[in-house]
């Protein structure tokens, strides 16, 4: 349980630094005025304990703190079965909890994650139970009137954004009762996958796809008229039509096209081939005769000179003569490649024609019968497939909602129990007690029968608390002062009986009148007073005209003022 804590910053008059903050079981109490003074620092200090059960909403939530008071380390020790544990957790540094000795000096590896931290404390309170977390466990239950835990109707809630269907969960998981249903949620969670699997890849037409029910049975009465269609031509093409796959006369008409394909460009090489050819050809003409020639009619010419024009001559005529030569090579190669192709279509083509008595109009008619026949059937095949999907989600999700509201049945009826129990020593005259009814897996209901006033709201919500207190692992309850403050004051008086007696741990902040006996229960329980004029949290108020701020500017400041989700 939670020993103590202690910070550098909570002062008293003259400035002095408050001795630590000792706890104990049973009830403890942070008390104020009796005629409510507010701003004294009662609810930061419930928020303080937050942060010690490692929330953040001291941070996200108390800004005008931070703005007014330098960073500063919270210092706290628990004792789990006799043993002491010592921590640290700064307002600079938020994320890490460190781990100290009894002087609050840091241990060697001692940070921790805040994740890390609350595991630990998880282990050390029992809240081990299947999917829990020890902020999803104690968090609905820190009531603290800047949290989002005070709407009396919603119990259940840990945060202003978590839902119904999240906070139902969580309290499956307190109570030890979610294992059957996390496995039936995986199941529902496969069967949703697969059918919106299947819807996406009939949006992006990866497979056929119906639009809807009338489009399906326009698709059947359309499969019907080919059907007749088809087997009119296999009688009219007598035998072996009804044999022929409509892959393979689709595959025929392919063939065709094909071989008009290889056949032009068959005759396209062999154009540039008889081109090249008689290029070559020409080219092959001697030099050496015209040479001798023209020296017979022109002796004075220079010879010499000429014969350098023909070595160029020569030269080039190798050169063009090798490229020639090789474009020569390449073409032939690529027609002996397309002769073959042509050859080996032209095979395939009269096995195909060579199948009896099947014109070739009635085969392209055949083919195109068989391919939307094909298609129709697997939009409508597609279409059904979908739809079992869609049905077989419908009903794992069903079947989890019901399994669910029937888990919760049980808890419910043990509460109700509780707090009729409690509720009836409350009262000198009967009076109705609050009541849950888990309407289904996404809802509920929380309400005292015929009796909506403040009081009796906020009455309702402390009982709940007090019996999930009493019937789960639940380690402690921490509840404002603005709990209480509507609640007649006999009421009051059993309700902090009921605090003081419990064996477990409860903090609140009250600063109400009260009758004798529970001011006498009060006194017993008290752990910190605080009034105004220098005995605030923090030593001074900080709302005073009088007051100037330290303007003390940190990352705080920079956070949002949104409050995250408790994790379940």
């Amino acid at each position: 349980m939670l020993k103590r804590i202690q910070c550098d910053e909570f002062k008293t008059f003259d400035g002095a630094v408050r001795p630590p903050i000792e706890f104990h079981k049973g009830l403890n109490a942070v008390i104020g005025n009796e005629s409510g003074t507010n701003s004294v620092g009662k609810s930061t200090f419930l928020m303080i304990l937050d942060f010690v059960f490692g929330g953040d909403d001291y941070i996200r939530k108390s800004k005008e703190v931070h703005k007014n008071i330098l960073p500063h380390q919270i210092r706290f020790e628990f004792e789990f079965e006799g043993q002491s544990y010592y921590f640290y957790r700064a307002t600079d540094d938020y994320r890490a909890v460190f781990r100290c000795d009894q002087d609050y000096k840091p241990l060697e590896d001692g940070e921790m994650t805040v994740a890390q931290y609350c595991d630990f404390l998880a282990e050390k309170y029992g809240l081990v139970s299947d999917g829990l977390t020890f902020r999803g466990a104690v968090s609905r239950f820190i009531r603290v009137d800047r949290r989002e835990t005070m709407k009396e109707d919603k119990p259940f809630r840990s945060a202003e954004r978590e839902t119904d269907a999240a906070a139902i969960l969580g309290m499956l998981k307190l109570y030890g009762r979610y294992g059957e249903v996390e496995q039936q949620e995986k199941v529902a969670a496969e069967a949703e996958d697969r059918e919106d699997t299947f819807k996406a890849a009939q949006k992006y037409e990866y497979i056929p796809h119906v639009k809807n029910k009338t489009e399906y049975k326009r698709n059947k009465e359309r499969i019907i008229t080919l059907q007749a269609l088809a087997e009119n031509l296999a009688a009219k093409s007598s035998d072996g039509l009804l044999d022929l796959d409509s892959m393979q006369a689709e595959k025929l008409r392919e063939l065709r096209a094909k071989l008009s394909s290889f056949r032009r460009q068959k005759t396209r090489l062999q154009g540039q081939l008889d081109v090249i050819k008689q290029s070559q050809a020409d080219s092959k003409k001697t030099f050496q005769r015209d040479y001798d020639e023209l020296l017979y009619f022109f002796p004075e010419a220079d010879a010499k000179r000429l014969e350098e024009v023909e070595n160029f001559h020569r030269s080039l005529t190798r050169i063009l003569g090798g490229e020639i030569k090789d474009s020569v090579v390449d073409i032939e190669a690529m027609i002996e490649i397309v002769a073959a192709e042509i050859k080996r279509l032209e095979e395939e083509t009269i096995r195909i024609k060579k199948m009896p008595n099947v014109a070739m109009a009635i085969l392209d008619e055949y083919a195109a019968i068989k391919k939307e026949l094909q298609l129709l059937i697997d939009a409508n095949e597609a279409y059904d497939n979908r739809e079992r999907l869609h049905t077989t989600a419908q009903d794992e999700k069903k079947k989890l909602d019901d399994l669910i509201v029937a888990e919760m049945a049980g808890i419910d009826l043990k509460l109700d129990g509780i707090m009729e129990e409690m509720n009836s020593t409350m009262y000198a005259d009967a009076m109705k007690a609050p009541i849950i009814n888990v309407e289904s897996a996404t809802s509920y209901t929380f309400y005292t029968p015929d009796d909506g006033g403040t009081g009796m709201r906020y009455k309702g919500l402390i009982l709940f608390d007090l019996a999930v207190l009493q019937s789960s692992n639940l380690p402690f309850l921490v509840h404002d002062s603005v709990l209480l403050l509507q609640i007649e004051n006999e009421v009051v008086e059993r309700i902090l009986d009921y605090y003081s007696k419990s064996e477990k741990q409860i903090f609140i902040a009250f600063d109400k009148t009260a009758t004798e006996k529970a001011m006498e229960i009060l006194k017993k329980a008290e752990v910190l007073h605080l009034t105004r004029g220098g005995n605030e949290l923090f030593g001074r108020a900080w709302n005073r005209k009088d007051n100037v701020s330290e303007g003390v500017q940190t990352e705080i400041d920079m956070e949002t003022d949104e409050s995250s989700t408790e994790e379940e």
